[in-house]
This record gives structure tokens, C-alpha cells and sequence, in this order.
């Protein structure tokens, strides 16, 4: 059963950039100069009849974005205190003021001084600013210098995709001087009701009583391979719900909440959180250890994985022996069909085994566990 939540509309090009900072959350787009990141931006401020401000991030100082000091006395139970205020530039001030659009360009040109001053826009955007960013990856950066793992982890990261066909028709129809504007998502009021099925959702994919839960996902640092790269903790899981409902509102497709989902907690798990998303019946592993070698197994390899590690799982938090026995009749279920997987997961289960317990002989497991010691 296709999940109603996810729409079917195509060609929705960088939907997936356009959609969070509508509701508050930061996107980083990666992409060259001159494929139209600025103009439709613009196109979108102008759009809702927000205030357009650009931030070229390299010719800005820490101080440009977190404000100059200034000194001012207050006045504390009678006692005059001179103290240092921040004082914004105007832009930073038109920003928390003005219904107003944001781009801050070139994010990935400028020092870690300046990167983390900006941390501050990306942690809290101003309420009446949407905030977006833009630069090029490492190695097509002017002075490149990569994101800090902090600052991925606050923001939705995508890849910019280049619209073809409004270039062409803006050199064929508008003979290189007239543009179409780009297709702009706008998001409606009422989004956070969406927000809510999809927080759920998140919950249940990380702790739900189920075979496809994966705990392991909460809170998963990158490795050293992977840094630069979105990946998973409360924050973006949080942000990845709210922006999923965002993106209900107007009708997004699966490719781009897909690449929304990728944004926040990384691409392999955004698959797996979308593929959850579409299954229509869950399986609680506790209806597999019941019955053990009455279980039909799923066409699906990922899912007999996803069966087999949660029963294991649930085994490890309630450890008996008779549910370790019967998670070894289970794994002789998944041997007929899945032999690889059966064996891969077959020592875990052992290492597992209750201290001073006895194996119970069950001739059905006697080619699955041929190499255990005593087992024949």
C-alpha cells in the first residue's frame, strides 16, 4: 500500500532546497556558479513579497554576521554598569525585523571564523527570515574549506540540480533575454498537522515493536570516510519530520523527499525511512519467537535482515532460555530460504547463549549448525 503522504507529480527540480527554510530550517545547496541558485531564490522572496538580501559569506567578517561591539551602560539595583553590546549591520536587523529571504553565498570560501558566526543563523533562524545557503563542494571552491560536522548537522544538505528546460525555453522563446521564473514550491498554513504523522513515523522506525525498527539509527556519528555528510541525531530527525510535513503541503514526490530525508540523516538511511514509510503491515518480533518455524519469510533480503537482527535484539533485552531456543528454531526457518543470511547471523545468537544452559538437540538445525562444537 503506497503511502498517501508521498505524491506522484514529477519534475519538482530542487523542491527539496526550496522547502525547509519556509518552516524555519536551513538547506545547503552544493552546486557551480551560474546554474541558478540566486535567481531563484530572488524569484521565490519576490514571490511571497519578502524582503530579497544576499550574503557573498567571503566578503563578510565574524563581526558582519554576529555584530560589533559597542559600549553601553545599564544599571543594575542603582549601580551604573558599563557592559559591550553587538551592533548589526543593517541587513543582519532588516532580517529579524522584515518578512525577508536570506541567501547566504558561498559558504564554503570563507575561514572557520567566519563559518562559525554563521553557525549562529543556521542553529536559529531569525523567525521572519527564511534562511538558505549555497557553495561549492571542496574541490571546485575558491580557499575551499569543508563544512564542520556541527554545522552539517543543523542544516538540510542537498545537491543543486540544474532546471534545462527553463533555460531553453528562456534562450528559444525569450531569445536569451527573458527567463521563465522558476517553479516554487510555497508552503501552507497548516503543515505542522503533517509534521505530526511523520514524527510518529520516526519514532516507530527507530522504536517501534516491530521487525523493521533500527535503534541503531537515533544517533549515529559519521566515520572518518564519511565526514562531511549529513547523518542522524535528535536534531535532524526532528527536522527531517518537520520538513517531510512541509513538503505534504505541496504535493512533493518521492525523489524529493527522498532527497530531503538524505539531507538530514544521510542517503542510505533516507531509502530505508522511505521504504518503511510504504509498508502497510509491521511484524512484531515478539509473533516470531512464538512461533518460530511457522514464519513465511519476505521476498525481500533487507527485510529478512530486518526480521532476523530484531529478533535477535529482542532475544538480548530478555534473555532466556527458552527464547534463545526459539530464536535458534527461527534461524533454522530463515536457513531454508535464506542460508547465507541464517549463517551470518548464527554466532550472534551463540555468543549470546544463557550461561550453564545445554543446547536442546533439534535434528531440523543439524545442516545449519553442522561446525558448532557438539552439535550434530
Amino acid at each position: 500500500m503506497k503511502n498517501k503522504h508521498i505524491s506522484k507529480r514529477k519534475e519538482q527540480i530542487n523542491w527539496e532546497y526550496l522547502i525547509p527554510p519556509q518552516i524555519g530550517i536551513v538547506t545547503m545547496a552544493y552546486g557551480p556558479a551560474g546554474v541558478g541558485k540566486t535567481k531563484t531564490i530572488e524569484t521565490l522572496a519576490k514571490a511571497r513579497e519578502r524582503r530579497w538580501i544576499r550574503t557573498p559569506l567571503p566578503a563578510r567578517q565574524p563581526e558582519d554576521i554576529g555584530g560589533y561591539p559597542d559600549k553601553k551602560d545599564i544599571v543594575i539595583e542603582g549601580s551604573v554598569h558599563q557592559v559591550i553590546k553587538m551592533v548589526e549591520l543593517e541587513e543582519m536587523v532588516r532580517a529579524r525585523l522584515q518578512h525577508s529571504v536570506m541567501l547566504i553565498d558561498e559558504f564554503t570560501s570563507v575561514s572557520d571564523a567566519t563559518q562559525a558566526a554563521a553557525l549562529t543563523w543556521m542553529d536559529n533562524p531569525p523567525a521572519n527570515c527564511w534562511v538558505f545557503a549555497a557553495g561549492n563542494r571542496m574541490d571546485q571552491a575558491t580557499n575551499g574549506n569543508p563544512l564542520a560536522e556541527p554545522m552539517i548537522n543543523r542544516m538540510c544538505i542537498v545537491d543543486w540540480k540544474v532546471d534545462k528546460s527553463k533555460w531553453i525555453e528562456g534562450m528559444t522563446k525569450g531569445s536569451g533575454i527573458e527567463f521563465p521564473a522558476p517553479d516554487v514550491p510555497l508552503v501552507t498554513d497548516g503543515w505542522e498537522e503533517s509534521a505530526k504523522f511523520f514524527s510518529h513515523q520516526v519514532t516507530e522506525f527507530l522504536f517501534g515493536k516491530h521487525v523493521q525498527s533500527k535503534p541503531e539509527y537515533f544517533i549515529k556519528e559519521n566515520s572518518d570516510e564519511d565526514r562531511g555528510k549529513p547523518f542522524p541525531t535528535m536534531r535532524s530527525w526532528t527536522n527531517l519530520a518537520k520538513s517531510l510535513g512541509a513538503a505534504t503541503t505541496v504535493g512533493a514526490n518521492k525523489s524529493v523527499m527522498l532527497a530531503i530525508a538524505g539531507g538530514f540523516v544521510g542517503e542510505h538511511i533516507a531509502h530505508e525511512f522511505l521504504d518503511f514509510l510504504e509498508v502497510s503491515e509491521y511484524v512484531d518480533p515478539e509473533t516470531l519467537l512464538s512461533d518460530p518455524q511457522e514464519v513465511k519469510m519476505p521476498q525481500s533480503v533487507q527485510l529478512v535482515m530486518s526480521y532476523v537482527s530484531s529478533v535477535l535484539r529482542r532475544v538480548k533485552e530478555d534473555l532466556t532460555e527458552r527464547r534463545w531456543e526459539n530464536a535458534r528454531l527461527f534461524l533454522g526457518t530463515v536457513y531454508k530460504t535464506h542460508p547465507d543470511i541464517a549463517r551470518q547471523y548464527e554466532a550472534k545468537l551463540w555468543q549470546m547463549k544463557p550461561d550453564g544452559h545445554t543446547p536442546e538437540i533439534h535434528p531440523s538445525l543439524a545442516e545449519m549448525e553442522q561446525e558448532r562444537i557438539g552439535i550434530k
